[in-house]
């Protein structure tokens, strides 16, 4: 029954509101000073990939997925990497496609589906880097994709792969998007939209008879977005079937690596089966955690000079799965 029933994060006094733990960390938390080494990776679709690496000689490693519209240079992030190039790992943060700032090649970009893009990265590290370990991580969409891809792939997983730990991970993506389309919550969508939209206007400029910036006007919502631009360019039928295909909660009973996902009861982006109570007291694999409170990758911990704590409990959870 791999539930952890007492978490060991405890907000601070007089914090405890959702949006203040979401919204305050991104302007108070110090970024970590990392200097990645980039590497741009070609792959078998004929599109590129931009890798940044922090390495310290290690044969283990740990990956890291970014957020919805994110990047490696997030606070949570960095924190990740120094957190684990301290205990002698070297570490692997990627670009989704559209998101790096030099742009992909291809019309498609990375979606909570694209596990291909994952197992393509993960492969590739292995390939060339001789590594006997490989853990990853994620944040948000990141969680989600890193748990689609230890369930989902579970059968054609590379045996250095030894599992994962994941925070905030929008598993039921169904269920989130209702979630952010509530009255208290608009605003955040607003905000991913506007960067979505950016998104769009850049994919235009390099495929102007396949991207229509008329939509834009009329898109108000995530589903909007994902019935006039995700499900078309990236395969899909419509909204509700990405969402179908792309949440992770529809494939956990496949995992056969241990899995942390911690997700606070509070957060605003999470509804649903995003919490996996049922599963996970089954489960021989999944471990969830849910912290009363935490927001969305908010954590805020009571000294700002004081290790980020999604860094400390992936440091726990991780290091001994290592080979």
């Amino acid at each position: 029954m791999p539930i952890v029933e007492k978490s060991s994060y405890k907000t601070p006094f007089l914090l405890g509101n959702a949006h203040i733990q979401t919204i305050v960390p991104s302007y108070i938390r110090p970024k970590e000073d990392i200097t990645y080494e980039r590497e741009p990776m070609d792959t078998p679709d004929g599109d590129v990939i931009h890798l940044d690496w922090s390495r310290t000689g290690s044969d283990k490693l740990l990956v890291i997925n970014h957020g919805l519209c994110g990047h490696t240079k997030r606070h949570y992030v960095l924190s990740l990497v120094k957190a684990f190039n301290e205990i002698g790992w070297d570490c692997l943060a990627w670009n989704y496609r559209g998101t790096s700032a030099e742009p992909n090649k291809l019309l498609k970009f990375t979606t909570n589906d694209s596990t291909d893009d994952l197992s393509w990265v993960v492969n590739y590290a292995i390939e060339h880097g001789g590594y006997s370990s490989v853990a990853l991580s994620g944040y948000s969409m990141g969680g989600n994709l890193v748990a689609l891809y230890l369930a989902r792939e579970a059968d054609s997983l590379p045996e250095e792969v030894v599992g994962g730990a994941v925070f905030c991970a929008t598993l039921d993506l169904k269920a989130c998007s209702l979630a952010l389309d509530s009255t208290f919550t608009r605003f955040y969508e607003e905000h991913f939209l506007h960067k979505l939209f950016d998104m769009m206007i850049e994919k235009n400029a390099q495929f102007p008879d396949q991207v229509d910036l008329d939509l834009l006007p009329g898109i108000k919502s995530f589903k909007d977005f994902d019935n006039a631009f995700t499900a078309p360019l990236c395969g899909f039928k419509d909204a509700e079937d990405y969402w179908r295909i792309a949440s992770a909660s529809n494939y956990l009973e496949k995992l056969d690596r241990p899995l942390l996902i911690v997700n606070p009861k509070n957060d605003p982006f999470l509804a649903g089966d995003c919490f996996p109570l049922e599963f996970a007291q089954n489960s021989e694999y999944l471990y969830l955690e849910m912290p009363d409170s935490g927001g969305h990758c908010g954590f805020i911990t009571p000294n700002i000079g004081k290790e980020w704590w999604p860094a400390y409990r992936a440091k726990e959870f991780i290091q001994p799965l290592a080979k």
